[in-house]
């Protein structure tokens, strides 16, 4: 097993809204990278603080973090999720690590999705820190 790739303390960051479930609910996601633009940390946060989905997605992201900085690619990641009989990801877990296919082969998002890039400082070692805002087609309209 090759060791884990520890994040440099000052790293760029995007940060995009996901919705998932039906719910009318939204997710943040942040994506942390190494200076060669590969993807090397997640963070999701969306529901309630205390609800279920909550603490899926932060464990999820935390498990995604660990498999990348050891060396698993998105791809086979995202060839693992559980799908449903139509082809779409079971979980926010899966929702995000579809979205992250185009940023792991360093091509843009889709242009219909607001994304926000940002140099963030955070501690690479517990993974807490400032990190980018999500933003919203509003928030450019605002400002």
């Amino acid at each position: 097993m090759p060791g884990r790739r520890v994040l440099p303390q000052k790293r760029r960051a995007e940060t995009f809204e996901i919705a998932w479930g039906g719910f009318d609910r939204r997710f943040a996601v942040t994506l942390g990278f190494y200076p060669d633009a590969s993807i090397g940390e997640v963070f999701i946060t969306g529901g309630k603080s205390g609800q279920e989905i909550e603490a899926i997605a932060r464990d999820g992201a935390v498990a995604i973090s660990l498999a990348l900085q050891y060396g698993a690619r998105i791809d086979s990641l995202v060839s693992a999720i559980t799908r449903d009989v139509h082809g779409n990801p079971s979980s926010i877990i899966g929702a995000v690590l579809d979205r992250m296919v185009p940023l792991g082969s360093q091509t843009p998002l889709d242009e219909s999705q607001p994304v926000r890039s940002e140099r963030t400082e955070g501690d690479a070692s517990t993974g807490h820190g400032p990190v980018a805002s999500p933003s919203t087609d509003q928030d450019e309209a605002n400002g």
